[in-house]
């Protein structure tokens, strides 16, 4: 990680909505990423609290990364009462820390619920806040249409500084709050580039194509399966390979079966990154249908990785994936993938796979986004100076 460019460091308390824990060591790593990124360049400080609906009480204060944990998990589904604890739980954090502890910005990673009450908190805490969301919720409104979702609105009415993972995700939330004035700053996911990179001795095979992702919605896994039935009848030798799980799964097998592509299928189940990688490196190009994403770490790792990329033009993948790293496609129905397969077997071939890889490194890496997220925390805390 490269030193702070700045003349100091920022004193950043975080306080997180999700985060690994010991309940769940695979919760929120895209926000722990962010937070590592960032360390070069601030003080830092990470509170998680959580209330977390499952099936009976518990009260966990045990950290895995945190340096303050309080997750409340349960049973109950209202959530105007899980708005209220949650408030509570910030207000009490705040009035119980270390008061030798002084900050600059508090970043709030995932708003609701914990800003729910953002009047409230705001005159207790007279610390400058600032928003990170990564939320793809506000994309499909919270699949609902209850009155409560105006107390979501009201935490985007209230002039916080905003940081989204993609200017979709920006438009998505201004949409959601009906305001066309927010402020909004753009940080990429991370990409661990320390395992998402070019190996000089990898080497790809024409036809292999690679997608991982857990297998629900808005993936999209009929419309590939459907496509290489299609490519394959177009007399191009086409193999999938399909990592990662999820209830789709069941959907997808008997879709194979069907189209009779058993022998042109191979269902990886989990991988691990370093595995996924490996498969990146080895895939004429990485395949991803989806209905919509917020941004979409996996095809901005296989960028990294050097390879091609033909995915759905939605949300922050337009926002990426250029010409010369592989193409967009216009819908999902299966006729336009196998159109856009077949137009970019050849071209996929030939493709500049380092360049490729230091064009999204030079977006994507923790180096990168950690630059760039101290120097929009600066811009904010300048502002609210001013």
């Amino acid at each position: 990680m490269t030193e702070s460019r700045h003349p100091s460091k920022l004193r950043i308390l975080h306080i997180v909505n999700w985060y690994p824990n010991v309940i769940d060591g695979g919760a929120g790593p895209f926000i722990r990423r962010h937070v590592l990124a960032l360390m070069p360049h601030a003080e830092q400080e990470v509170w998680h609290l959580e209330v977390r609906q499952a099936k009976g009480w518990r009260l966990e204060r045990l950290s895995l990364h945190a340096d303050r944990t309080c997750m409340l998990v349960m049973p109950l589904n209202i959530w105007y009462l899980i708005e209220w604890v949650s408030t509570f739980m910030l207000l009490w954090a705040w009035w119980t820390r270390d008061r030798s502890r002084q900050y600059d910005l508090i970043n709030v990673h995932i708003a609701y619920p914990l800003l729910t009450h953002l009047r409230l908190i705001r005159y207790f805490i007279r610390v400058p806040l600032v928003v990170t969301e990564q939320w793809s919720a506000y994309h499909f409104s919270f699949n609902s249409t209850s009155k409560g979702l105006d107390r979501i609105r009201r935490i985007f009415r209230n002039d916080l500084p905003l940081i989204c993972v993609s200017r979709a995700l920006g438009a998505d939330i201004g949409t959601f709050a009906k305001r066309e004035d927010l402020r909004v700053h753009v940080v990429d996911n991370v990409a661990e580039t320390a395992v998402f990179h070019p190996t000089a001795d990898a080497t790809w095979t024409e036809g292999r194509f690679f997608a991982l992702s857990g297998w629900r919605f808005p993936k999209r896994p009929d419309t590939l399966i459907e496509a290489l039935a299609q490519v394959r009848a177009a007399g191009r030798p086409m193999r999938l390979r399909l990592g990662g799980n999820g209830p789709k799964m069941e959907a997808m097998k008997e879709a194979i079966a069907r189209l009779g592509l058993a022998a042109h299928v191979d269902l990886l189940g989990h991988l691990s990154p370093e595995d996924a990688a490996r498969e990146m490196r080895a895939a004429h190009a990485v395949l991803h249908a989806s209905d919509y994403e917020t941004y979409c770490a996996v095809c901005a790792e296989a960028l990294c990785c050097g390879t091609p990329v033909i995915a759905s033009a939605v949300g922050g993948i337009r926002e990426y994936l250029e010409p010369g790293m592989g193409r967009q496609v216009a819908d999902n129905e299966a006729a336009t993938w196998t159109s856009a397969i077949l137009e970019m077997w050849d071209p996929t071939c030939t493709m500049d796979r380092q360049r490729i890889s230091e064009r999204m490194t030079a977006r994507a890496s923790t180096q990168a986004v950690g630059s760039r997220y101290a120097d929009i925390l600066h811009q904010i805390l300048e502002g609210q100076a001013r």
